[in-house]
């Protein structure tokens, strides 16, 4: 248990960097971290990948939040955009999260891997368009926002992996995009882990202490602690060094990590 908590910590680290520094939140990296080590902390296999999720936007909430404040104090938070798109990532995020309740926990890991090779592929070949309308369809840009709320909270990756390439297609500059998702994702991750947190087993029924509903305590505490402080250092490390080698490093990792996870057990 110890070692495991150790192992939390480590993954706060790095989730916290990555949130910080691509926007892309500490899901991709929690989840699947998670699915593992969740079974030798003594949770039965049957609930492991739901709390993984539940787990991950809990932790996101608070990692984000930190980006989100890191990024505002620099003035790149664009609010006109949270207001676009925000209530539409919220109710995205409440279905995709009741979604997470009811998939059966084998066919939920394979969606999540799908996801990642999704977000891989998206990393090393993404591309700017030259030129785009000057006007938004807000229509187009609230169902966007609706379906990657939907995605986000099914497997757990609080938003800012999609929130991101969609601002990015509007011409928003990429450190603002990093911004606005930070903020985005506070608002999906919150409202998706207590939809998991309502919606998950009582605590009398799982026989699993520190557990409230589908989100496992220790492992949250542990990796919120060390994500919370580094989305800081993240977010300063974003405005200095460019990142697009380590994008495509990132990228390489979540392909080896999904296929994994879509062909395990």
């Amino acid at each position: 248990m110890l070692l495991s908590l150790l192992i939390c910590l480590a993954g706060g680290i790095a989730a916290g960097l990555l949130s910080g520094m691509l926007g892309i939140g500490g899901g991709i990296l929690i989840v699947p971290l998670l699915i593992y080590l969740l079974p030798i902390m003594g949770l039965p296999a049957s609930i492991v990948v739901p709390t993984a999720i539940a787990t991950s936007l809990a932790t996101i909430m608070l990692t984000t939040l930190s980006s989100a404040r890191a990024h505002a104090k620099r003035g790149y938070v664009d609010w006109a955009w949270v207001k676009l798109l925000g209530p539409f990532l919220i109710a995205g995020g409440l279905v995709g999260a009741y979604l997470g309740t009811r998939i059966p926990p084998e066919i939920l890991q394979r969606i999540f891997a799908a996801v990642l090779i999704f977000l891989a592929v998206h990393m090393i070949w993404k591309h700017r368009p030259k030129s785009v309308d000057a006007q938004i369809n807000q229509p187009i840009a609230r169902a966007f926002a609706s379906v990657i709320g939907v995605v986000s909270a099914l497997v757990g990756i609080g938003g800012g992996a999609l929130i991101v390439p969609l601002l990015h297609f509007y011409q928003v500059a990429m450190r603002n995009a990093v911004a606005v998702a930070a903020v985005c994702s506070v608002l999906l991750a919150g409202f998706g882990s207590l939809t998991y947190m309502l919606a998950g087993p009582a605590p009398s029924a799982s026989g699993v202490s520190g557990l409230i509903g589908y989100v496992y305590l220790p492992a949250w505490l542990a990796i919120s602690t060390t994500s919370m402080i580094f989305a800081r250092v993240g977010a300063a490390i974003a405005h200095r060094l460019p990142v697009r080698y380590l994008q495509r490093a990132f990228a390489v990792l979540l392909i080896s990590v999904a296929l994994h996870l879509f062909f395990g057990r």
